[in-house]
């Protein structure tokens, strides 16, 4: 096809209609995070943002034992139901969702207890841990409504609905955050308003969780949803949830562990400057988001039809996003300078020159896009998860001696190995598996 035809094809196309559509709610999403992270930044200033970094990272960890991963998985499941019309392996997958809910909020529970701890052994401060723990609490109302709302509309096509919400959380916690702030609660008031917009969302999701009842029978009341939670066998979708839960976890340390890892050795400040770069390029990418999510139903509905085209498809998305995170990253890192100086002022300029040196990081990061969502497709989850483990296994280890060594640099080189090495071997892999998938 010329590029005409092409420009075409795409434009018409159900899937980048859709992966467009979603694409537009975060980028308005992820523009409000930032605008108001600056203004954040400003009033806090590097030493107590470096807080407020490293409370968000050790609260990010709980997204470890609290179920989203889980909801990565649903996906896979109720995308081939749907598929079927199968509404009763709906209804019941659904109900087990909100057992594993259940259960994974007590770990993050525990979790909560030894926040405290950890913050006073690694960071000579407790109050560190106990501002963590309202991002966690913040985490669990999320987990609990709006995510398990947001994969029911994936579901059923609502993708401009999923838009909007992506909007409106954006702007409710970080909005909440920053009045707290302005009032005078500092950081404490930074990580309340992440708890006070997400309950917000709470109450906003049950009641478009009872419109969108009335649409489509086949969703179920909370009431019925408990009681199928109660009947459905845990260990009938446990298995296979639970892999594919751990390999989302390893996606959470990915991005976690850099800011709280490197807050352990270097300063507040330092752990600023390299949470804005890093955060920075990651904003960036996030704009490849919408097509990871979207594929983690469209890759099990491809599977079920024609193991071919899941190939060729896979491929394709991924020589793409490679492409296109490549040509974002140089944008960005172009304009970072005049960014930094103009949105945060002189005092956080130092941070522009590790934004130049992630360029590889986020050049190569487009290749991940499809990963996630094919190994579910193909059931391969275990190998993923055996790839990550090793390369953190050697990778933080050699991770804290990079940061001992080179401070923020070490850092740098650290997240830019761990993405690079993890990323190109599931793609090979997964290439290669596909191809015998193909032979079968």
């Amino acid at each position: 096809m010329n590029i005409r035809e092409r420009l075409q094809y795409f434009y018409q196309h159900r899937f980048v209609k859709q992966a467009a559509t979603l694409q537009a709610g975060n980028i308005a999403g992820n523009f409000i995070q930032a605008l108001i992270g600056v203004f954040l930044a400003r009033l806090l200033q590097p030493e107590l943002f470096g807080v407020y970094s490293i409370a968000i990272g050790l609260g990010s960890l709980a997204s470890i034992f609290i179920g989203f991963g889980a909801f990565n998985a649903g996906a896979a499941l109720l995308g081939e139901r749907y598929a079927r019309q199968d509404y009763t392996g709906i209804k019941e997958i659904l109900g087990f969702l909100v057992k594993i809910i259940f259960w994974t909020s007590v770990l993050a529970l525990i979790y909560i207890l030894i926040l405290p701890l950890i913050g006073r052994v690694f960071y000579n401060s407790s109050i560190v841990g106990i501002y963590a723990i309202f991002v966690v609490l913040a985490l669990l109302l999320s987990s609990a409504t709006l995510s398990f709302l947001m994969l029911c509309l994936q579901l059923v096509g609502k993708i401009k609905t999923m838009a909007k919400l992506t909007v409106l959380d954006q702007f409710l916690r970080y909005g909440f955050s920053l009045i707290l702030v302005l009032v005078g609660l500092s950081v404490l008031g930074a990580v309340n308003g992440q708890l006070a917009g997400a309950a917000v969302m709470l109450i906003i999701s049950f009641i478009l969780w009872t419109k969108l009842r009335g649409e489509y029978p086949f969703f179920l009341s909370f009431k019925d949803l408990l009681g199928q939670a109660k009947r459905v066998p845990l260990k009938k979708y446990f298995g296979f949830t639970f892999w594919v839960t751990l390999d989302r976890n390893m996606g959470t340390l990915y991005m976690s562990l850099p800011v709280v890892l490197t807050g352990v050795y270097v300063s507040t400040a330092e752990v600023t400057y390299f949470r804005l770069a890093f955060g920075y390029i990651n904003l960036a990418m996030a704009l490849l988001g919408p097509i990871s999510t979207l594929l983690n139903v469209e890759f099990s509905k491809m599977r079920a039809d024609n193991s071919e085209t899941l190939s060729r498809n896979f491929r394709r998305v991924s020589l793409y996003s490679i492409a296109l995170s490549a040509v974002l990253t140089a944008g960005v890192i172009i304009v970072a300078p005049l960014a930094f100086k103009i949105l945060y002022g002189e005092s956080f300029l130092p941070s522009v020159k590790y934004v130049t040196g992630l360029f590889a990081y986020g050049a190569l990061y487009g290749i991940g896009v499809g990963l996630g969502p094919m190994w579910r497709a193909v059931d391969k989850v275990k190998i993923s998860i055996l790839i990550n483990t090793i390369i953190l296994a050697i990778g933080i280890p050699t991770g804290i001696l990079l940061i001992k060594q080179f401070g923020i640099w070490g850092a740098v080189i650290m997240v830019t190995l761990w993405f690079a090495v993890s990323h190109f071997t599931s793609y090979i892999y997964l290439v290669n598996s596909v191809k015998k998938l193909n032979r079968i």
